[in-house]
């Protein structure tokens, strides 16, 4: 099974988005959102309108902005990065997490496929929290780059 990677958060983390599990380019990289042409980091430097050099840089700018980032699969078997090729997830401890997190008053999914998992591996949904699907940042979804962003801008940086 693959292994994915610890999460990316502090204590005063507000938000927390969710992928499924890391793309192979990303594990061998060791980086979330690794690949490439993945909009992730992209659209995380456009909306806090910084650019960022190192992976280092990159999650220091999600923790600046008090954002958590995880995955819902802690193992997982997938052939490939496509989230339509997972044949089993391992969740990691999200109702933990979400329970030691007590400032997250928002979970957004980075695409239909977390949100999937999480209602199936997970299923805790506490009232003091909003969860939201967003569309995904990876490549293979082909929604344009500034349609995502606008959607993400919409979720993420809404009071």
């Amino acid at each position: 099974m693959k292994e994915g990677f610890p999460p990316i958060e502090r204590e005063s983390s507000h938000t927390l988005i969710l992928g499924t599990g890391p793309s192979v380019r990303s594990l061998l990289k060791q980086q979330y959102y690794g690949h490439e042409r993945n909009a992730f980091w992209p659209i995380m430097q456009d909306l806090f309108g910084k650019k960022t050099e190192t992976y280092e840089e990159k999650w220091l700018l999600l923790l600046e902005h008090d954002i958590a980032l995880w995955d819902v699969g802690a193992n997982f078997r997938r052939v490939g990065s496509l989230d339509s090729a997972y044949k089993e997830v391992v969740p990691n401890d999200l109702k933990a997490f979400l329970e030691g997190h007590q400032h997250i008053r928002k979970v957004l999914f980075n695409g239909k496929k977390a949100e999937a998992l999480y209602k199936k591996l997970i299923g805790y949904y506490p009232k003091t929290i909003t969860f939201i699907a967003l569309p995904s940042t990876s490549a293979a979804y082909t929604l344009n780059f500034e349609e995502k962003r606008r959607i993400w801008e919409e979720a993420l940086l809404e009071a």
